[in-house]
């Protein structure tokens, strides 16, 4: 009785790497069959196995060379309780039969004579866990019963009178795995001759055989033989060359050519067989752990992309696309600079890390309390116990939570208007001031997360100088605001009615705006209640939440620098870009203001922009002594006095009773 060497898949951990790409960034949720390579060896002289190799060449048909390759298509479920469904016995004799149906029909039609390759095909049904990297597949290489009761004689020593390195020679010019050798005039042809032949003496049909059994066929010579058989009905046997590149036999093979009425109807599909056993394997302690913590973080994003915003450009969370030097565009990852490392600070880290943020630097210059840790999310009770800083104990639990992550500290005091300094500490003042102007440079987005209202000023004054999109968020009892500030050039006049329902991104006013006195010190002699920012529990989680998903909208905007605000849910696939979100968590009412800049702003002013461009620190440090400094620059300080100046009389006698 002849013996065929069934397929045994072997896939390589190139392979699923190259499929949780494809999975994340083509196939998504796409569900139906995907092309695909098995790649086979004619040169394995061990082992008993017909090897059928998965490797992420599988997915370029260019890589694999034609003669080495059967082409087949992966059925890639989305949950495990499709893939199950698939696994069923009556599902999978389903699949068996519809695809051996196409064969067969490539074999009645003799379609295969002109194209070999429809004679060995494959499929996979697989599903992937990409959170736990958890992978199941099952593969089935179809091989037909037929004809029945085939027999073999194996002759070793003699190849029909054919030279094996010709025979290899001429697969590997014309890319062909079957095709024929004559005995007599020992010559090839194209196995589309054999149509022609009348004695199955004649010649013997080659084939690209990956068995590694010396007295055994590979899987593939089933089916030629099958379609031999259908083609010559009253053929009972023919002669074949087992192709291997060391070790190739050839083989008689003998059938009875009685032929059933049920076979030679139209209808007839012969039985078949070629289901590999599962392959399930866990890869996590396989795949580099930094890289599966990247990948989940992705596959987050990308699910939602799938499942709701297929538009979403994800790649803005990582890379901000600069016009540089007026000459082309340039990508670079996206930075983003909190200022303030406390309670807020660290929920915006947080959420930034969740979008796919991945440089994110802290300043801040005080330690973690004993009371921080239950209220800012990247601190524990151990930093607090060894008086860690802030912004250094930020960056290492964003890092210890996704080590993709490039985290940095800066402990850095922000220079205040109102809070005077001595002659000794003006060196330091200027190092201070030049560090964190050179910080906001260097970053694309500025967080002001800062715990008084005189510790924004500077950082607005420079936000505004170098164009950054810049966001304060400040919370009270039980109140929060959020407040993105104005970018740019503010020539262009704008009318009551798109004030009302839009402004440019330009005209949008500042955390200061809305003030006509200049900040000062907010913590001399303050209680103890005074000195801690007292707030319900949920105010900081709500509020850094807010932030963080308004930088998500600006970003979605075709450009981010000229995202106007507005309450349109249109405006970007992400919903409204607003200018401002007050909350009151009293009656939880959140609304919507929109504001625009005040010419005489003591944070980004004109006026102040020019004096800062002109002095630098020194100008700093006169606000420092002096914060009534900055009414004098903006002028607020006559626009008071003239406010004062006012006198409005009534005349007791006049009768102002409504009637």
């Amino acid at each position: 009785m002849a013996t065929f060497l069934p397929f045994t898949t072997r896939i390589e951990l190139p392979f699923w790497k190259a499929v949780n790409e494809k999975k994340l960034h083509e196939w998504k949720l796409d569900e139906s069959p995907k092309p695909i390579l098995g790649q086979l060896s004619y040169s394995e002289i061990t082992g008993k196995e017909c090897s059928l190799l998965m490797t992420y060449k599988s997915f370029n048909t260019n890589e694999i060379p034609k003669q080495e390759s059967i082409s087949g298509f992966m059925h890639l479920y989305n949950t495990a309780e499709s893939f199950k469904a698939a696994m069923t016995a009556e599902s999978k004799k389903k699949i068996l039969e519809d695809e051996t149906a196409k064969i067969w029909d490539s074999i009645t039609s003799h379609a295969w004579l002109k194209n070999p390759e429809l004679l060995s095909k494959f499929f996979m049904i697989t599903f992937v866990d990409l959170k736990k990297f958890k992978y199941f597949s099952i593969t089935c290489v179809p091989g037909l019963y037929f004809p029945s009761e085939i027999q073999q004689e194996i002759n070793k020593d003699d190849l029909y009178g054919a030279d094996p390195k010709t025979l290899f020679s001429h697969m590997a010019e014309t890319s062909s795995t079957v095709f024929l050798f004559c005995r007599k005039s020992a010559t090839i042809l194209e196995v589309s001759h054999l149509e022609s032949v009348n004695n199955p003496d004649d010649f013997a049909i080659v084939v690209a055989d990956p068995s590694t059994v010396s007295y055994t066929a590979g899987w593939p010579v089933r089916n030629v033989l099958a379609a031999v058989a259908q083609l010559h009905s009253s053929w009972n046997h023919c002669h074949v060359i087992s192709l291997r590149s060391t070790g190739s036999i050839g083989i008689k093979f003998m059938w009875t050519n009685n032929i059933s009425s049920q076979e030679k109807s139209l209808n007839f599909v012969p039985k078949s067989a070629g289901w590999d056993k599962l392959y399930n394997v866990d890869l996590r302690q396989k795949f580099d752990p930094v890289l599966q913590v990247d990948n989940s973080v992705n596959l987050n994003n990308e699910l939602m992309k799938w499942r709701q915003l297929p538009d979403i450009r994800l790649e803005r969370y990582s890379k901000l696309k600069v016009w540089l030097v007026f000459i082309k565009w340039f990508n670079f990852p996206l930075q983003v600079l909190i200022l303030g490392a406390g309670t807020i600070g660290c929920n915006v880290a947080r959420g930034l890390i969740a979008w796919g943020v991945s440089h994110i630097t802290f300043v801040d210059n005080s330690t973690v309390s004993y009371s921080n840790p239950v209220r800012q999310s990247l601190s524990e009770f151990e930093d607090a116990k060894n008086d860690r800083g802030k912004a250094e104990t930020a960056a290492k639990a964003l890092i210890r939570i996704n080590p993709n992550t490039k985290a940095e500290a800066h402990m850095l005091t922000v220079p205040m208007p109102g809070h005077t300094i001595d002659k000794s500490a003006e060196a330091q003042l200027e190092k201070d001031v030049q560090k964190l102007e050179q910080l906001v440079m260097e970053h694309d987005v500025v967080y002001l997360a800062l715990d008084s209202r005189e510790a924004r000023w500077l950082p607005t004054v420079l936000a505004t100088k170098h164009r950054k999109i810049a966001i304060s968020v400040a919370i009270g009892f039980d109140t929060f605001v959020v407040i993105r500030h104005g970018i740019g050039s503010r020539s262009d006049s704008l009318s009551h009615e798109a004030i009302a329902e839009s402004m440019p991104y330009s005209h949008l006013s500042c955390y200061f705006c809305s003030d006509v006195t200049a900040p000062g010190n907010s913590t001399a002699d303050r209680t103890l209640d005074q000195q801690c920012t007292v707030t319900r529990a949920g105010m900081s989680p709500q509020a850094s939440a807010v932030a963080t998903e308004l930088l998500a909208s600006i970003l979605q905007y075709p450009d981010p620098l000229m995202c106007p605000a507005s309450v349109d849910e249109n405006t970007t696939m992400l919903g409204a870009t607003p200018h401002q979100i007050r909350y009151f968590a009293n009656r939880y009412q959140m609304i919507l203001p929109i504001v625009k800049r005040f010419e005489r702003c003591v944070a980004c002013g004109d006026a102040i922009a020019k004096q800062y461009q002109q002095h630098g620190w020194k100008f700093v440090l006169d606000v420092m002594n002096s914060p009534s400094r900055l009414e004098q620059v903006t002028g607020l300080d006559a626009l008071q006095e003239s406010v004062n100046a006012i006198d409005i009389e009534f005349d007791e006698d006049e009768d102002t009773t409504d009637e």
